[in-house]
């Protein structure tokens, strides 16, 4: 299950299976864990601020729609852009849930 808290980590048989299956592991705690994952999501926002003030104007903006496995609506926006080896590209800006939504 993909939907599963950080607290789950925590877990008195989460951590056991841990042990069972790789004993050298340390689980990390779920503040830790948040903490860790916000830092690595400023870092990779810079980068991507940096790409986009590069390629200028040149972007090319999409969006799209999808219905997770839990039925929850969402949409996505991406930009594409051709980097310097001239290589298409595409990163997700941003993405939100919705009320709804129709092919």
């Amino acid at each position: 299950n993909m939907s599963l808290p950080f607290r789950f980590v925590e877990s008195k048989d989460f951590r056991e299976l841990l042990m069972h299956l790789q004993p050298r592991f340390d689980v990390l705690s779920r503040s830790t864990l948040r903490h860790e994952i916000w830092e690595l999501y400023e870092e990779e926002k810079g980068k991507l601020k940096r790409i986009l003030l590069k390629h200028g104007g040149r972007v090319c903006l999409t969006t799209d729609t999808w219905t997770s496995i839990q039925n929850i609506n969402y949409m996505s926006l991406t930009t594409h852009y051709i980097d310097s080896d001239w290589k298409l590209q595409k990163k997700i800006l941003n993405f939100t849930q919705i009320s709804k939504h129709t092919g």
